[in-house]
């Protein structure tokens, strides 16, 4: 009779491991069928977001464009002019200065500079292609692209206005704004902590190449601009701002970021991305004339992911 119970209780036991190990079995086999098991392979995204320039007076690549004209821009099509040598370049453009401030003479001293200019948030877009070996790691390769606008302050030392008596210095402060356009190559690694099956923390480290372009230097005087990067090729004939020089610096980034993932519709990341770039502006010569400056940068970005089968969703919903 004992054996008997033995016998039915080993029996019984057998059952339900094998009823469980079924039911393991059939779960670890509807696993392979979720979309995170089959993330293998190229995918692409859309990245969009806003992108921080540093903004730090010492290594700020904005200083680049206060008006003191230092540097150099290495372009045969035009020249980067200080304030003082663009408004003072001949007797018309002072005669002009002149009136539009309603003053009898004026003066640009060397601490009239600002070198306190900062960039404004710039909108980021671009794109990225990344390739999985598995859910957890992939090769990622990006490119994004911003313009920026950089701005500041200047004075002008404007003497004997009207009702203040001959030798009466007055001070005036404008504006000074340089526009440039980056774009950012990236390549990197990325790794993958899955939270659940439908959200992720996603980490990348790689290398940056950073391309800086000079679009424009320019100063206000009242509403009046004067370009600093021009062409002067006589009186009253300037150019305008035609530099189109391109310089390129290489560096590192290292991305944080949360993945929401959908089988249907693709998944959305939030990234946040730090990147120590090496920002060249005007001539390539490796002088004191070219400006060179290693700084950190910041882009704040979503990225639309398109899952691999989005074609087989779009022909089955059609």
């Amino acid at each position: 009779m004992i054996f008997n119970q033995n016998k039915q209780a080993i029996l019984f036991a057998f059952l339900a491991i094998s009823t469980q190990l079924y039911s393991v079995s059939a779960q670890s086999w509807d696993d392979d069928e979720v979309y995170v098991s089959r993330r293998q392979g190229l995918e692409f995204g859309i990245n969009m977001g806003v992108y921080l320039a540093n903004n730090n007076p010492v290594t700020t690549s904005a200083n680049f464009y206060n008006g003191d004209g230092y540097y150099d821009l290495g372009d045969n099509s035009a020249t980067l002019f200080s304030i003082e040598e663009r408004l003072m370049i001949n007797a018309q453009t002072i005669s002009n200065v002149q009136n539009i401030v309603g003053t009898e003479s004026f003066e640009i001293p060397d601490e009239s500079y600002s070198y306190a200019m900062r960039y404004d948030p710039g909108m980021m877009l671009g794109f990225k292609t990344v390739y999985f070996w598995n859910p957890e790691s992939a090769l990622i390769l990006g490119l994004d692209a911003m313009s920026l606008k950089a701005s500041g302050a200047w004075t002008l030392h404007a003497a004997g206005l009207p009702g203040q008596g001959q030798g009466t210095d007055n001070i005036k402060l404008y504006g000074v704004f340089g526009q440039e356009r980056r774009m950012i190559a990236t390549l990197g690694f990325r790794t993958s902590a899955y939270i659940i099956d439908q959200a992720a923390w996603i980490f990348e480290l790689g290398g940056t190449a950073t391309g800086v372009q000079i679009n424009r230097n320019f100063v206000m005087v009242e509403t009046t601009p004067y370009e600093l990067i021009t062409m002067y090729s006589g009186p009253g004939q300037f150019s305008g701002a035609t530099s189109n020089l391109t310089s390129v610096g290489l560096g590192f980034y290292g991305t944080i970021g949360l993945e929401a993932l959908f089988e249907e519709g693709g998944n959305l990341e939030a990234n946040l991305r730090i990147s120590r770039d090496n920002i060249h502006l005007g001539s390539k010569e490796p002088d004191d004339t070219s400006f060179e400056q290693k700084s950190w940068n910041v882009a704040v970005y979503v990225t639309w992911m398109i899952p691999p089968h989005i074609g087989d969703f779009v022909r089955a919903t059609f």
